[in-house]
């Protein structure tokens, strides 16, 4: 009986700090470590291929050697997936690499990668001892375009035969052209005319210089998911809107870059934005970004004020998902707009749930 009402007050106990879990925290609390996916590119350079069915090649520089990137503008895998086809292209950042032998190849958004060994026979490309593909060979021709131009020097690959990974990979590297990430005139110093394409370099981080003792209203910033928390909202509007009507008193509106997905709405792309405006009589409005690791920085304004920005996946995790609720109070009675955009700097997709609403006491309103 003892040992049956110990374990009762320990999980009473564990309970309890599970709901005040979800209780507010101030932007400063939140963690500032979560691993993503461009942490992959750095460990991925200390690996090498495996002699799957072909001996190495002698590590030897070739004049493909050097690092390559594409900014795909279709629209990227905002989802995490464990069995989507290897080499699928996709909108974001795509890294390549030649270097002495090894091919190594990286997609920004999701952290997908893979590399392989590599041949180089006059103007034939041969790649081979692909994890994805062991036995398969894939042959290329290549060239280099506007080599000795500061502007664009690219790389150009063209399949002649690849079957690996239903033949998605050959689509892939010959898709487009990879732009260099070195200058022509390397070896005696960058010009000051060059730029790096995109996907060169680690994403720059933004200054964050919101005070929040300046802010005519209250923020508040939420790990998890709102309809989880222990006091939720009283009632929401999906972020997309198309499948399942607003609540009455409540308009949503989004940029027409946006991308509907499911009951979200994906924000791809600088300035990509969805908003809620409402007259209602509320205590609080805020907006739920949740999804898979691949979500990157937005900002979020409250009648044309920005009061929030960062990269989103970094209020927290939880169970495989990203993200948390934003939520704004304090505000006078009256119509407000609270609006989610993408900054689009980082080429992450941002994905927002929905939109919460907190009624003031003793009002309510009809349906959901």
């Amino acid at each position: 009986m003892i040992g049956g009402l110990l374990i009762a007050l320990v999980w009473g106990a564990v309970a309890l700090m599970a709901s005040r879990s979800e209780d507010a925290v101030l932007a400063q609390d939140l963690p500032t470590a979560t691993p993503r996916p461009t942490d992959v590119w750095f460990g991925l350079l200390q690996q090498s291929p495996y002699p799957h069915t072909t001996p190495l090649p002698d590590a030897e520089w070739s004049a493909i050697d050097g690092t390559y990137a594409m900014l795909d503008p279709s629209e990227p895998q905002w989802w995490a997936c464990r069995r989507c086809a290897d080499y699928r292209p996709a909108g974001g950042v795509w890294k390549l690499q030649f270097d002495r032998g090894v091919m190594r190849i990286y997609y920004d958004v999701t952290g997908w990668y893979s590399m392989a060994s590599y041949r180089i026979e006059g103007e034939q490309l041969l790649i081979f001892n692909d994890p994805y593909c062991p036995e398969d060979v894939g042959e290329y021709t290549w060239k280099l375009e506007d080599r000795w131009n500061l502007d664009k020097r690219s790389l150009v690959l063209t399949v002649v035969d690849d079957t690996c990974s239903i033949r998605l990979r050959g689509q892939n590297l010959s898709r487009a052209d990879w732009l260099s990430c070195m200058p022509p005139n390397v070896m005696t110093g960058a010009s000051d005319h060059w730029h790096k394409p995109p996907g060169c370099e680690a994403n720059p981080v933004p200054d964050v210089t919101i005070d929040p003792d300046e802010l005519m209203v209250r923020v508040n910033i939420y790990p998890g998911y709102a309809r989880h928390y222990a006091t939720p909202p009283d009632f929401y509007a999906d972020a997309n809107g198309d499948g399942r009507p607003a609540p009455e008193g409540v308009v949503i509106t989004r940029s027409d870059n946006s991308i509907p997905y499911g009951l979200s709405r994906v924000l791809w792309g600088t300035g990509s934005w969805v908003q809620t405006a409402t007259t209602l009589p509320l205590n609080a409005i805020g907006v739920q970004i949740y999804g898979a690791q691949t979500i990157g920085w937005a900002r979020v304004l409250f009648d044309d004020t920005e009061i929030w920005r960062g990269d989103t996946a970094e209020i927290g995790s939880q169970l495989g998902y990203f993200g948390g609720y934003i939520e704004v109070s304090g505000f006078p009675p009256g119509a407000h707009v609270l609006r989610v955009e993408s900054l689009g700097f980082d080429y992450h997709p941002v994905t927002v749930a929905f939109f919460g609403f907190s009624l003031q006491n003793g009002v309510s309103v009809g349906g959901e």
